[in-house]
């Protein structure tokens, strides 16, 4: 890190560390981009031909209703997704975390490199004392660990969560195949019950006709 040094002190004063940007840096951008995929990935499961195999009827009869539903499904488990991946990042302050750490990790990179020079028989970068290190460095020190720990936790967190979402639809999707069988069976079981009732009145008919008959005949004799 580089220092400047006071006439008037032995120990060198520490430069103002950078500020922490709001804006996604780059690990923060590479994890909106492994959101961005493993949700597309997940979600492109749901293709209209897997969605039409559990709703043979209607994909015969009305394909562009189940596939107008395919997308209202896809379209709100997409929403939802991305409106917790927004909130959890709001929430835990993800991006400035993320930031602190690329700020963390570019400082101990040129750190490296200076010594690296100083080996090499460069200009030998004298030693920062930690009593100089301003407070948000030593607060950044210490927190790097705790930083990427929490990063592959939320990496972790963040596929289970697409794995769970992606079990939760097929479970739906089953649901509305059984669902459909249901009312189908229901629907074959009216129709039966409609011949029988049919059959029934026709036979009371014919009853009835040979019992006026009968007392016709009777009457006569």
């Amino acid at each position: 890190m580089p220092v400047t040094t006071s006439p008037d002190s032995r120990s060198p004063s520490p430069t103002q560390a950078p500020p922490i940007a709001d804006a996604p840096g780059p690990r923060a951008q590479a994890l909106i981009r492994v959101f961005n995929r493993a949700s597309k990935a997940t979600l492109a499961k749901c293709s209209s031909e897997n969605f039409a195999s559990c709703f043979p009827t209607t994909a015969q009869y009305s394909p562009e209703v189940l596939d107008g539903l395919r997308g209202q499904i896809v379209d709100q488990v997409d929403r939802a997704w991305r409106t917790n991946f927004e909130d959890i990042m709001e929430r835990r302050n993800v991006i400035r975390l993320l930031n602190s750490l690329d700020q963390c990790i570019e400082d101990a990179r040129l750190r490296k490199k200076r010594a690296e020079a100083s080996a090499n028989g460069g200009p030998v970068e004298t030693p920062v004392p930690p009593h100089t290190l301003t407070p948000a460095e030593i607060h950044l020190a210490h927190l790097t660990p705790f930083l990427e720990k929490q990063a592959t936790e939320m990496n972790t967190k963040l596929v289970e969560t697409q794995q769970s979402n992606t079990a939760l639809l097929s479970t739906v999707t089953a649901q509305r195949a059984e669902i459909e069988a249901l009312v189908r069976g229901l629907e074959t079981v009216i129709q039966d019950l409609d011949v029988s009732a049919q059959m029934m009145a026709q036979d009371d008919v014919q009853g009835l006709g040979r019992d006026i008959k009968d007392f016709e005949t009777a009457m006569r004799d």
